[in-house]
């Protein structure tokens, strides 16, 4: 988890979906949460959900769950890790990435991180056929540091809380 921890702070993420052509923006808090990380994200344009990620829970140095949560009530099981100046996103094996809760492709996310730890030029694949293991470009989405090691706080700055009853 000690990787994870260089990308504390605030983020703005940009990319364009190639067909149909679509720009997109995103708000990224990436959070500490004792063991864990929390990745919040506030997209646009509004057809874009917005997104909560909870990483951690295998030993050091082990692949990192990721829980993947969206305002849509979709919910995902990735698999990250950061190794030197790459950070990988990918479905977890045994994830029905053509259930209800899947794209109708398998996914992973290729970031490179920049030496000084402000960008990460990155890209999402979708891997198709019956293995989902023919891999192709998404998406390009790229994010830079808006502010260093925050506190936590959500992208535009309150909590979001269940509503109390």
């Amino acid at each position: 988890m000690q990787a994870f921890r260089s990308l504390i702070g605030e983020w703005h993420g940009e990319g364009e979906f190639p067909d149909p052509p679509m720009k997109m923006s995103a708000e990224a808090t990436i959070e500490p949460m004792g063991h864990f990380i929390v990745f919040w994200s506030v997209a646009e344009p509004a057809e874009l959900p917005d997104s909560l990620s909870i990483i951690g829970g295998a030993p050091e140095g082990e692949p990192q769950p990721m829980h993947y949560f969206d305002a849509r009530g979709v919910k995902r099981l990735f698999l990250t890790t950061i190794e030197g100046s790459t950070w990988r996103i990918w479905r977890a094996p045994g994830e029905d990435w053509n259930g209800p809760d899947g794209p109708g492709f398998n996914q992973r996310f290729i970031g490179k991180i920049s030496a000084d730890g402000n960008t990460i030029e990155g890209r999402w694949e979708r891997g198709m056929g019956d293995a989902g293991d023919q891999w192709e470009l998404d998406f390009p989405f790229s994010y830079v540091r808006s502010s260093g090691p925050s506190r936590p706080s959500s992208p535009a700055g309150q909590r979001r809380h269940p509503p109390s009853s």
